[in-house]
């Protein structure tokens, strides 16, 4: 059976914490393979973070959630690895998470990395590693996405790819065309739909045909923002579509 999974994103409709939305998904015991946190959406002071990201740990365990992590940071600059990278690797091995996620960052930077230095990186943390097409014509285009993962693969880096439809149609992409190249490619596939001003909104209320995109055995994830109450119906609709 395929995975589903919710993003922390949700959390926002109703301005709530990471730990907020957490507690909520217990106390509803709310139906869900696993979670992917952000780090944007962690408390910046380091204790508390570490705080945060333990507790997420100890309730992943309860719930035998699967653990992501979305980092809104570079993954490559000009010189090659972000040397931020390897911090990120300790604050998500905190947390318990299986994968992280970052952007692109400098495609410059793709070929002057070391297949060797990354593998053993992602080996010591015990982490794989994607990065995403965003929101942002420097990261989110499918040019610079497939010349991303072309130049990947020809360097023979352990790296593989979230695809997420919403972004590109917010780009005013095609994510079919996008889909039909780059679903080889896909690790983890992001959720969302698309009204007329370019806004993430309810399964059923935009204007993307999201079904179109539920052949891949991979795990999916549900990230646009939402009332609590509204969890349960939009994960039903999603599942009937998805089984």
């Amino acid at each position: 059976m395929k995975k589903v999974y919710l993003n922390t994103i949700i959390a926002l409709a109703e301005g709530l914490t990471q730990s907020e939305f957490t507690d909520f998904l217990l106390t509803h015991e709310i139906a869900v393979d696993g979670i992917e946190y952000r780090y944007e959406m962690f408390s910046e002071d380091n204790k508390k973070r570490q705080s945060e990201c333990l507790k997420f740990l100890e309730t992943g365990k309860l719930k035998s959630w699967d653990l992501l992590l979305s980092i809104p940071d570079s993954l490559f600059v000009s010189e090659g690895l972000s040397p931020k990278l390897e911090y990120y690797l300790q604050e998500a091995s905190l947390l318990g998470a299986q994968r992280i996620k970052m952007n692109i960052g400098q495609l410059s930077g793709i070929s002057k990395t070391s297949p060797k230095e990354l593998t053993d990186l992602l080996t010591r943390y015990q982490m794989d590693l994607n990065i995403e097409n965003d929101q942002t014509e420097a990261n989110g285009t499918y040019q610079v996405v497939s010349e991303a993962i072309t130049l990947i693969r020809e360097t023979g880096l352990p790296i593989s790819y979230t695809f997420d439809a919403g972004n590109y149609a917010v780009l005013k992409e095609d994510a079919r065309q996008a889909f039909t190249v780059l679903k080889e490619a896909t690790s983890i596939f992001h959720v969302k739909n698309i009204d007329e001003e370019g806004q993430a909104t309810l399964l059923n209320k935009g204007k993307m045909n999201w079904q179109y995109f539920l052949e891949l055995d991979v795990p999916y994830v549900l990230e646009y923002p939402m009332a609590m109450s509204e969890i349960e119906n939009e994960l039903n609709m999603f599942k009937e579509a998805f089984y």
